[in-house]
Parts: structure tokens; C-alpha cells; sequence
């Protein structure tokens, strides 16, 4: 009987542990270098099917590497059994990674550098995010007002050739202002047939002045991971206001610049946890020294400027020692096309520990191509209401004028087409001068690319004495008519009189100007002309070769044409 009992319970203990074999659990474990481990752990039957999936990320950083592990966790479970597999994958990053950062800045439809170089451009960049995925690129404002082509389409020829590089981010200049900034941020409103930006705009310090809130849009900084590098960057316009017509930044408002950068590096370092912070400002360098004694959470690791067309590649050391401010700003010259800053970032130490910065000139980018880029713009050039409008000849100068020698005709024109007293008109506004034989209208939009209203008011001879000597010494001339000598003010050769009414006019973007005295005068008109297309009807106007000296050729206005309007136009014709 006892033997009978033993051999029974030897069958039980038997059944019972293959069973509880049966049922258990089979986990693995995969390395990077492929090695499997197998281990056993207890399943819990239940009488419901379920899937559940878990992703948990850890990091481990040794001598040489920096270890991330990825474990994903599978669990199944029957009411017959039940089966977990955990698989386990490390990715190993050097431990010095080097981030590079590139900026194209003040390209202005490419109006310095010609727009036809963006192909070179595109083909280097797109080659260095090719080669390596630690790559960022972004622009960092006045990028669109300038060329023919540019303009013509509002900008669209180069956000469709951003998007075929692959730029990360489009920083908001003065000069995105021009045509209105709902011009520029309807790039990122999800309307395709308008065209879209497949990167965002930054815009961290412009914020509309009755809700305080970011513009629409845009965002105050993007966020790339890159071999285990966080990289936090912020976009802003600098103090650049005065550069901007009044009239276009109605109830917007630029916060301080330097305070932003303040609020939103300790914004990316904390509660984004961010490795490394870089600052895009469409502003000169002077802003640098300021920005390089930031310090603990509000630590900036490198610049780019823009605006003031320097081509700067260098460093600024910090009050507190360590690693300098790494800044860089291009020229937008052939000398000066883009600027790039390298950042090695030591995963030992979680910091940046070296820095390099670099200036490239078209001839590091010559002989470079690109079909794709070739193919977007040239599809562009080659519309046959583009080519007629920009392939009309104008007129023929008879010499080579600088933009200082046009200016007084600038004002000349102002004054006889709108019909006031006098004309100020600024020499920055045209951007090249006019070369001797023919001048088409695509020339003429570079030569004055901008699309400046003329406003007008009424001043005393008094009041029109005092502006006049308020500007000696200012970017403003007056028109051919306007000359002072022996202390007393001419007009057309007859001396103002203090209490007689004068009709003035200037471009919105002097006018506007809250340090000249223009809107001070009485009766503050804005008119319907655009300077640029005033100027173009003097030349059409022209008898013979052009000469600025010569004055105008006015004839009254029937109609003005700005590319814009001549091109809806014609598009609503076909």
C-alpha cells in the first residue's frame, strides 16, 4: 500500500511540473551586438485576450560610448496560456558628437548673390544632411523682398526650394514684413494650394500688442534630437522696428530681444531638457556680449546674426570664463553666401567642450548642381506671364547711375506724379544702381525692390523749414526743386514762406518714422501710388536715353502697375 501511495504521488509531482513548464514564461534578451539570453519568469493565466505594448528608455554612459536602451515589452495572455517577450536594443553614440548649424541670412531673393546661386547652395546643403543627421539649417530673415522673381511670386520659388534642401526653420525678418506678415505666416496655414513651408516659422519675441499672444503661425523655437543630443533653438527678430513702414506692423509688438532669448533658453534647458541651446536673431552682433553672459539655465551655446550684412565669423568670451559665445553672420555677398558653426558636444561631461566657425564663399560652393532645385526655380522663370511682364524694356540709360545719383529723380518723380510742393524720397531704397543700355522691368524691381506707399501732409513754411534742417544729415534728399542757400529755403526757386501752406510726400517707410517730423503736418494722407511703380512710368515715359539730371518725364497718370496686380490680373484672363 505504501508503495502504491508513493508511485501515485510521483505521477502527481510529475503532471504538476510539466504543467507549471508548460506555462511559463520565455523571455529574451537582444543586445546591439545581437547576444540572446534566455531566462524564465512566471505568466498569470487569465480567461481574457489582451495586448499591451510598453516602450521604457533608460541611458547608460561609459568611457568611449553613450549607451540608450530601448526595452519593448509584449504581453499576451489566453485562457490556455500566457507569453511575455522582452527584447531589449542599445544604440551606441560616440562620445563626442559634433552638431553642425548652418544660416542663410539676408538673401533677399537674391538680389546681392543672384537667386540662380541657390541651386549651389541647395546642393551643398542638401549633401551635408545627406552625410549626417546631426545637421540643422535654417534662414534667418529678409530672405524673400528683393529680386524680380522673388517678388513677382511673394516668396513662393524659394519656400518650394527650402522644402526640396530640407531647411528645419525660417526665422521672421524686418523686410517679411513688407507685403504684409500675413503674406509670409499663410505659408504655414496648412492650405496647400497657397503653398506651404514643410518647416516652421520662428517668431519668439513678436507678439500681437492687444492679446500679447505669438503670432499666428509661428512658434518660438523648435526642438531637434540627434544622436543623443538635444538641441533646443530659438528664432527672433532683434531691434529693428525703424526699418519697418509703420503701417505694417499695426497692433504688433517686438518684445525685448535679449529678454526672450533670457526666458526662453531657461524655458528649453528646464523644462525641455535641452543639451545644447542656439539662438537665430535676424540682429547685428552688437546684441552678442550681452547673450554670452547668460549663464546657468539661460546658457546660449552659439549665435547667428543677420541684418546688417557683415560677414562676421567669430567669438566673444564670456565674463565668467569657459567656452566663448561661438557667432556667425554672412555678407550675402559671393565672398559670403552662408555661414555654418560646428558644436562637439562630450556625452561624458553634458556639455559642449569645442567650437568652430565658418564663412563660405561661392567658390567653396562652385561647380556644385542640383537638378531638382534647377528644375523648381526654372520652372518659375520660364512662365510665360512672368517672362513677358519682366522682359519689358523700360528704357535705355545713356550711363551708369549709382542709387545716389537717382535718388533726387526718386523725389523728382514723387513729386510731379502724386502733384504736392515736395518730394523726400531715401537712397536705401534703391538697392542697385542702373547700369548703361537697356532697362527692362526686371531690373527696375531690383533696383527698387520694395513696395513703399507715398503718404502726404500739409506743413507751414515754418514747419517744412524745420524738417528740412531736422534732416541734414539723414539717408533722405528732396526732390530736384527743394535747395537751401544763404539760409533761406528754396521751392522751385521761390523762397517758402513761413505761413503758407505746402503740400510734402515721402515713402511710408520715411514718413513713418516716428523721429522725423512728417506726421506731425496736418492732414496725413496715404495714397494708392507705390514709388516703385511711379518710377517705372517715368521711364516709360522717357524721350530718348535715360539721365536722371534730366528730371522727369511726367505725364499724367492714367494707371500704375504694381507685379502683383499685373500678374492676378493676367492669371484671371487666361
Amino acid at each position: 500500500m505504501k508503495k502504491t501511495l508513493l508511485f501515485i504521488t510521483i505521477i502527481l509531482f510529475a503532471i504538476v511540473f510539466v504543467s507549471c513548464d508548460f506555462l511559463s514564461t520565455t523571455t529574451y534578451l537582444t543586445t546591439a551586438q545581437g547576444t540572446t539570453l534566455e531566462t524564465n519568469s512566471e505568466a498569470t493565466t487569465n480567461t481574457t485576450t489582451t495586448n499591451q505594448i510598453t516602450n521604457t528608455t533608460t541611458s547608460q554612459t561609459t568611457n568611449a560610448t553613450t549607451t540608450q536602451t530601448t526595452t519593448q515589452t509584449t504581453t499576451q495572455a489566453t485562457t490556455s496560456q500566457s507569453t511575455t517577450q522582452v527584447t531589449t536594443t542599445e544604440v551606441v553614440y560616440d562620445r563626442y558628437q559634433t552638431i553642425n548649424f548652418y544660416s542663410l541670412n539676408d538673401f533677399h531673393g537674391g538680389t546681392y548673390s543672384d537667386i540662380a546661386n541657390l541651386e549651389e547652395i541647395g546642393a551643398f546643403l542638401k549633401a551635408e544632411k545627406a552625410n549626417s543627421e546631426n545637421t540643422v539649417i535654417l534662414s534667418n530673415g529678409d530672405i524673400f523682398q528683393g529680386a524680380a522673381l522673388s517678388n513677382y511670386y511673394y516668396g513662393r520659388p524659394i519656400v518650394d526650394v527650402f522644402n526640396n534642401i530640407g531647411f528645419d526653420g525660417f526665422v521672421i525678418g524686418n523686410h517679411e514684413f513688407d507685403w504684409g506678415i500675413d503674406k509670409i505666416t499663410e505659408y504655414n496655414d496648412g492650405l496647400t494650394e497657397n503653398g506651404e513651408m514643410d518647416y516652421p516659422i520662428l517668431a519668439a519675441n513678436i507678439v500681437y500688442q492687444d492679446t500679447q499672444e505669438q503670432v499666428e503661425n509661428t512658434v518660438p523655437y523648435i526642438i531637434k534630437e540627434m544622436s543623443g543630443v538635444k538641441v533646443g533653438i530659438i528664432g527672433l527678430i532683434g531691434d529693428v522696428i525703424n526699418s519697418i513702414s509703420a503701417s505694417r506692423v499695426d497692433n504688433i509688438e517686438f518684445l525685448d530681444p535679449a529678454d526672450t532669448i533670457y526666458q526662453y533658453a531657461e524655458e528649453l534647458r528646464v523644462d525641455e531638457a535641452c543639451d545644447i541651446v542656439v539662438v537665430y536673431i535676424h540682429n547685428g552682433s552688437s546684441i552678442n556680449s550681452e547673450v554670452a553672459n547668460f549663464s546657468g539655465n539661460h546658457y546660449v551655446d552659439a549665435i547667428f546674426n543677420g541684418h546688417t550684412h557683415q560677414s562676421e565669423t567669430a567669438s566673444v568670451s564670456r565674463s565668467n570664463g569657459g567656452l566663448p559665445l561661438y557667432y556667425a553672420q554672412a555678407g550675402n555677398r559671393e565672398s559670403s553666401l552662408f555661414v555654418g558653426i560646428s558644436l562637439v558636444y562630450d556625452h561624458d561631461q553634458d556639455m559642449v567642450t569645442n567650437g568652430s566657425v565658418t564663412n563660405y564663399e561661392f567658390d567653396d560652393i562652385d561647380y556644385l548642381s542640383d537638378s531638382e532645385i534647377f528644375n523648381i526655380l526654372n520652372s518659375y522663370m520660364t512662365d510665360t506671364i512672368y517672362t513677358n511682364f519682366v522682359t519689358e524694356e523700360l528704357t535705355v540709360a545713356s550711363d551708369y547711375y549709382s542709387r545716389y545719383d537717382l535718388v533726387e529723380w526718386g523725389a523728382t518723380v514723387l513729386r510731379d506724379y502724386v502733384g504736392i510742393d515736395a518730394g523726400a524720397l531715401n537712397s536705401g531704397g534703391f538697392r542697385n544702381g542702373i547700369e548703361s543700355g537697356i532697362l527692362t522691368m526686371g531690373d527696375m524691381i531690383e533696383i527698387y525692390p520694395f513696395d513703399n506707399y507715398i503718404k502726404t501732409c500739409e506743413m507751414t513754411g515754418y514747419e517744412f523749414s524745420n524738417l528740412y534742417d531736422n534732416l541734414s544729415g539723414e539717408d533722405v534728399y528732396w526732390d530736384q526743386g527743394v535747395y537751401k542757400t544763404n539760409g533761406t529755403l528754396y521751392i522751385n526757386g521761390a523762397a517758402v514762406v513761413n505761413e503758407q501752406i505746402y503740400v510734402i510726400g515721402a515713402v511710408d517707410y520715411v514718413f513713418d518714422k516716428t523721429y522725423y517730423d512728417f506726421l506731425d503736418g496736418n492732414n496725413v494722407t496715404l495714397t494708392t501710388y507705390l514709388m516703385r511703380d511711379l518710377l517705372i512710368e517715368d521711364l516709360r515715359n522717357t524721350v530718348g536715353n535715360f539721365n536722371p539730371d534730366n528730371g522727369t518725364s511726367y505725364q499724367e497718370l492714367f494707371t500704375v502697375y504694381d507685379p502683383n496686380y499685373y500678374r492676378e490680373l493676367e492669371l484671371s484672363l487666361r
